[in-house]
């Protein structure tokens, strides 16, 4: 059932980045954004969802994977899909060598180590402004064709698709990973660690490498973000990004992959039409969403599928 139920949401899925992109050519570069939040709102959905590590600094792993891409590609490594390659490397082996730090503890513990990781990549970035160009950000690079066949234009036409076919990648093979053995057993994890151990298991080499996965997607849509925007600021390591992808991931459901891709297209397509509507105060409708969700579907927006195939 869960193979079917995840079959049904590729095809959702294909037929929902077909139309995106013919209702809206005025705005591919926006709609490339949501993409590369839906991958990593995937990612966290992966560790948090499946695993129950509420990471609070989910941005290392995606400004990390960011700097290192656009950092090559001003080194003439700039071809697409290496980047891709150069991103998950940078992010699995940031969320390898961060984990140490908090993969085991719990709640407000794993919460403050992880923003306080964050903080000092973060002050680090900000301060290596011969690496990095600190506040002003990195600029001057190119990224080459995707294939050696399509250049990224103005428009954000190669952009979109080529961010397209990574999203649906990436979750095809997310949700396999989630559905084996690995992801039964970081369920497990989640629900009773201490029984896991008392069989045997060795829940941090597991949680570390839930963690490592999650920072290879995570570092692939940071290589997206540098690829497409050809721009890398400070903002892709603040603390906004990694609360916005834990709202996201609230927002859309945490007990299925899919629930972070839809709170990312939900999340960012509300905050993109409020400011344009009231740039001060468009945070007051997503808290306001926020809030209904979480007291009416506490399952997240996903929930209501779930409604709906089991009426009253």
């Amino acid at each position: 059932m869960s193979l079917q139920r995840a079959l049904r949401f590729e095809v959702f899925l294909v037929l929902a980045l077909v139309i995106g992109y013919l209702a809206f050519q005025s705005s591919l570069a926006f709609l490339t954004t949501v993409i590369v939040y839906a991958i990593l709102a995937l990612s966290y959905s992966f560790i948090y969802g499946q695993a129950g590590i509420a990471s609070m600094g989910h941005a290392t792993l995606y400004g990390v994977a960011s700097y290192a891409v656009a950092i090559f590609a001003a080194r003439s490594l700039n071809d697409p899909l290496l980047g891709l390659l150069i991103g998950a490397a940078v992010g699995a082996l940031t969320a390898w060598c961060t984990a140490w730090f908090f993969i085991t503890t719990t709640r407000l513990t794993l919460a403050m180590l992880t923003i306080a990781v964050a903080q000092v990549f973060l002050e680090v970035a900000n301060k290596a402004h011969w690496l990095t160009g600190g506040d002003d950000g990195f600029t001057g690079y190119e990224v080459g064709p995707v294939l050696g066949l399509f250049e990224f234009d103005m428009f954000g036409h190669t952009g979109y698709w080529y961010a397209a076919a990574i999203l649906l990648v990436v979750y095809v093979v997310m949700e396999r990973i989630a559905l084996s053995d690995f992801g039964l057993i970081a369920r497990a994890i989640k629900s009773d660690p201490g029984r896991i151990e008392s069989l045997g298991g060795n829940v941090r080499r597991h949680l570390m490498k839930v963690y490592c996965v999650a920072g290879a997607v995570a570092g692939i849509a940071g290589a997206i973000n540098a690829q497409t925007a050809a721009v890398v600021s400070l903002d892709s390591l603040g603390f906004m990004v990694s609360i916005n992808v834990l709202i996201m991931v609230v927002l859309g459901g945490s007990r299925r992959l899919y629930g972070g891709i839809i709170g990312a297209v939900v999340f960012l397509g509300i905050q993109h039409a409020a400011s344009n509507i009231n740039p001060h105060h468009w945070l007051f409708v997503v808290g306001g969403l926020l809030i209904v969700v979480m007291t009416v579907m506490p399952g997240g927006l996903i929930s209501l599928a779930d409604r709906w195939r089991k009426p009253a």
